[in-house]
């Protein structure tokens, strides 16, 4: 591929996968609702955009979008074929056509890698461990063995880096995240054990930036540059949880979607700018 960054850098969505921040109960975090096991997967009009991206950051920035663990594998293979049977006709033995007419060989990288390409979606394992003493002295209560992030795609970061976080307890994850105090770490801990197979969840982030690129990885601690002259943008991640039957990890998948935020109504803007004062622009 001859393609360089700068040909995705503006990847815009004509409309939003969710305006959650409208009602309450999406708003408050963690905000989790069920979700329909045929809706796992989206698929919007920025697709052939965002997978020509996602094609060309696994092979060009595959350090930075790709980490996985050992005990991630299983998890990973079991992950990737769920997503191609959701394919349907359109897979032939070990090979199938993505509907951008790219056609992808599901052995032919890692199970992670492929999970990428073939879905707009990025995706996270998070697998059940024994606690670490660490966890425990922080939590003396918590009732839960302790997730951890073991392996992810990641080709499209809101203001994070996979490595990082890999091998992290999901507290230790959303430590910099003020508004992930202890109690909703736990509460999203708990969220996790009790998640079926058969029942899917998801939730929603709303985030506001003055650059519109979908690969944004930074460091923590760093701050997210937000231009005061700047247009600004809305992205917002459809964020799914589904249990793999076979290995029992969880599978966090993480649909991006952006828009400029004088598409929003005005309805939409006035609300989003109570919980999101950054959405104002100031003019030089």
């Amino acid at each position: 591929m001859k393609a360089s960054p700068e040909h995705f850098t503006r990847i815009l969505n004509d409309r939003l996968s969710s305006h959650a921040w409208l009602e309450e109960r999406s708003a408050r975090l963690p905000g989790v609702h069920p979700l329909a096991r045929d809706n796992w997967l989206l698929r919007d009009e920025a697709f052939k955009a965002q997978m020509a991206y996602k094609d060309w950051l696994i092979e060009h920035r595959r350090g930075v979008v790709l980490q996985s663990r050992p005990q991630a594998d299983q998890a990973a293979q079991e992950l990737l074929e769920l997503i191609a049977d959701n394919y349907g006709a359109a897979r032939n033995g070990t090979s199938l056509m993505r509907s951008d007419g790219v056609q992808i060989d599901l052995t032919s990288d890692h199970p992670l890698a492929i999970c990428g390409r073939l879905t707009q979606e990025d995706w996270c394992l998070m697998q059940a461990g024994p606690l670490t003493d660490a966890f425990a002295k922080q939590n003396p209560l918590s009732p839960t063995p302790g997730y951890k992030l073991t392996g992810g795609v990641l080709c499209f970061p809101s203001s994070w880096r996979l490595s990082d976080k890999i091998g992290r307890s999901l507290v230790s994850i959303h430590a910099p995240v003020a508004e992930f105090n202890k109690n909703i770490s736990k509460s999203v801990e708990r969220m996790l054990v009790a998640i079926r197979a058969e029942q899917p969840l998801w939730r929603a982030n709303f985030l506001i930036y003055s650059d519109p690129d979908l690969h944004q990885p930074r460091g923590e601690g760093i701050p997210k540059p937000l231009d005061p002259a700047a247009p600004r943008y809305v992205r917002v991640e459809r964020q799914s949880f589904r249990r793999l039957p076979r290995t029992g990890a969880v599978a966090f998948g993480i649909h991006s979607s952006v828009i400029e935020a004088r598409s929003l109504s005005h309805s939409e803007y006035s609300a989003l700018a109570i919980l999101k004062p950054d959405l104002l622009q100031v003019k030089r």
